[in-house]
């Protein structure tokens, strides 16, 4: 996940072009033993495929594994779902490309494409995929932000900042709490940390090398979706633990967010 989402950060600062140029370098940096960033379009076009190179530019829409699944429209459609996780057979090119059981992670880049990376032969019970994949999970999260989003029209700004910030009031839910950013990454809300409010948090990164806001920037700024990443649980004395998070634009000067933690 994090591979990915560094990825996506990568090809924003960079553009699509030399993005995809750096994706299908089997030297570069998006190639690290069995793990590598692959790239479609919405229509299933081949965009990045380092080892298969002779693949690029065809269309794979209708392409299925051995279990008779639709991959490439499977992962298309999660990506516009704002993200997630799929599950299907592949080829493994750092052993001869047997064909294995693979799980990837995939995101859109933007309207127009996506992008994603995989692990072979991967546990079956991962409580990041179960939570990741579970809809309850994902519409209560999504529902949450919505409602903070709502309460910002509404009341203004200000009034939703200083109701996000008190650590009694509606928006903080035992470890589940909004967040709230501008574009530049100036901490706006954040109740359990309230002395960050007014710091620039635009160059925070977790263990796996993920700039976690940088990214949520982006993800808000076309149409939100989610993200994981480390982050501080205050219900386990501020514990570094992997998060889920969803983020979206209240308008084009602020943003929100709301996670559930993994552990």
């Amino acid at each position: 996940m994090a591979f990915v989402e560094i990825a996506y950060e990568y090809a924003h600062v960079h553009g699509q072009e030399a993005a995809l140029r750096e994706f299908n370098n089997q030297t570069g940096q998006f190639v690290d033993g069995e793990l590598y960033i692959f790239a479609y379009d919405t229509e299933g076009t081949t965009l990045a495929l380092p080892f298969q190179p002779e693949i690029i530019g065809t269309k794979r829409w209708n392409i299925t594994d051995a279990n008779g699944t639709a991959y490439i429209q499977d992962m298309a459609a999660t990506a516009q779902s704002s993200g997630g996780f799929a599950r299907y057979l592949y080829v493994d090119p750092t052993d001869n490309f047997t064909v294995k059981q693979k799980l990837s992670y995939v995101m859109m880049v933007d309207r127009g494409w996506f992008i994603g990376a995989g692990i072979y032969d991967p546990q079956e019970d991962s409580p990041v995929v179960r939570m990741g994949t579970n809809p309850q999970v994902r519409d209560s999260l999504e529902s949450f932000v919505e409602e903070a989003i709502k309460y910002a029209h509404t009341n203004g700004k200000d009034a939703a900042i200083a109701e996000f910030n008190d650590q009694n009031g509606t928006f903080v839910r035992d470890n589940l709490y909004i967040y709230a950013f501008d574009y530049n990454g100036t901490t706006l809300s954040l109740p359990h940390q309230p002395q960050l409010i007014g710091t620039d948090l635009s160059g925070l990164q977790d263990p796996y090398g993920v700039n976690y806001t940088r990214v949520e920037i982006l993800l808000a700024q076309h149409g939100g979706g989610y993200i994981f990443y480390h982050y501080y649980n205050p219900s386990h004395n501020m514990t570094l633990e992997p998060k889920m998070s969803y983020v979206q634009k209240v308008d084009d000067t602020w943003w929100l967010g709301a996670g559930v933690y993994l552990s």
